[in-house]
């Protein structure tokens, strides 16, 4: 790596990272409109997710193995339920009750703030004014879009404004947790989805039993590919590269870009036009991230997974 610190590592790691939030906005305005179109409700979807997910990754685990040894019990909790069943559980279940555009603007923003906070107390990662101060753009761009939702929305949206700082948390504690044990991103994919998928689909089948085979070939192949194949599988593949490349505080910077681009996609796909109330809560968000995230284009340690992975 040169003088300047921004070597050909560090910029596959900021192509990875915004990959990934790239499929997360499109994500969220996809799931949105399915959920109002498609014959497969929110519990549904995400027994496809992870059935479809462990599918995809099953060849890696049973070529390499899966690291449960690497882990203690609190690590590997995080690692599946944090990218995991109880992330969806939160993510898709925000959906239901509010627009995908608070969607991109709470959890990937919370999860970056989350993150920044976790990576200076865990791994001692450094949280300095800069971050502190995006601090308080994000809880200003919060209150902001709280505020829109009791000027002119349904009040169960801050249901799902909750649900989505839940799943915030999660996905931070997985970034932690992935960065402290040094996984690699596909152990790290398939130790989240294939765990997913023994602790969730069980449960659901006894509550439900296979309803997600009432919906129509094509849903179930779509449902697929968009929940288990980009949403499970490819953005967190490449979110841990992310990780691995950057540290966990830079790699959860890009998530600065998903309010304004999920908020921009949902305008054509759902006509869910943003108030002129909630434009500035936008804004605030998208700088609090890059600031909260500590992110810096140069310095901070590369860290490079043993064995396999990214």
């Amino acid at each position: 790596m040169g003088k300047s610190g921004f070597g050909r590592g560090e910029a596959v790691g900021w192509a990875a990272a915004i990959g990934a939030v790239s499929i997360w906005a499109s994500w969220a305005v996809a799931t949105r409109w399915l959920l109002g179109s498609a014959t497969l409700d929110a519990i549904d979807m995400i027994a496809v997710r992870f059935l479809a997910a462990a599918a995809l990754m099953l060849p890696h685990a049973l070529r390499h193995g899966l690291p449960l040894c690497r882990l203690p019990p609190l690590s590997l909790a995080a690692v599946v339920g944090g990218s995991g069943f109880a992330f969806s559980l939160c993510n898709t279940g925000g959906l239901v009750f509010a627009p995908a555009g608070h969607a991109g603007a709470m959890t990937a923003p919370l999860s970056a703030v989350f993150t920044g906070l976790l990576a200076h107390l865990v791994l001692r990662e450094r949280l300095g004014r800069r971050s502190l101060s995006g601090l308080g753009l994000i809880l200003a761009g919060v209150a902001t879009l709280v505020g829109a939702t009791l000027a002119g929305h349904d009040r169960r949206v801050f249901l799902g404004h909750a649900l989505f700082a839940g799943g915030g948390f999660l996905f931070a504690c997985y970034t932690i947790a992935i960065r402290r044990a040094r996984l690699g991103s596909l152990d790290a994919v398939a130790l989240s989805v294939i765990g997913s998928a023994v602790v969730y689909v069980p449960v659901y089948l006894l509550l439900v039993g296979p309803r997600f085979l009432d919906a129509p070939a094509a849903e179930l192949f779509l449902q697929g590919a968009l929940h288990g194949g980009l949403a499970a599988t490819l953005s967190v593949i490449l979110f841990s590269i992310g990780v691995a490349r950057l540290g966990a505080a830079r790699a959860a910077s890009p998530a600065a870009l998903n309010p304004a681009l999920t908020a921009l996609l949902a305008i054509p796909v759902l006509g869910e036009v943003p108030s002129l109330i909630e434009i500035p809560g936008f804004a605030a968000l998208t700088a609090g991230v890059w600031l909260a995230s500590g992110a810096r284009l140069r310095g901070g340690p590369r860290l490079e997974p043993p064995g396999k992975g990214a």
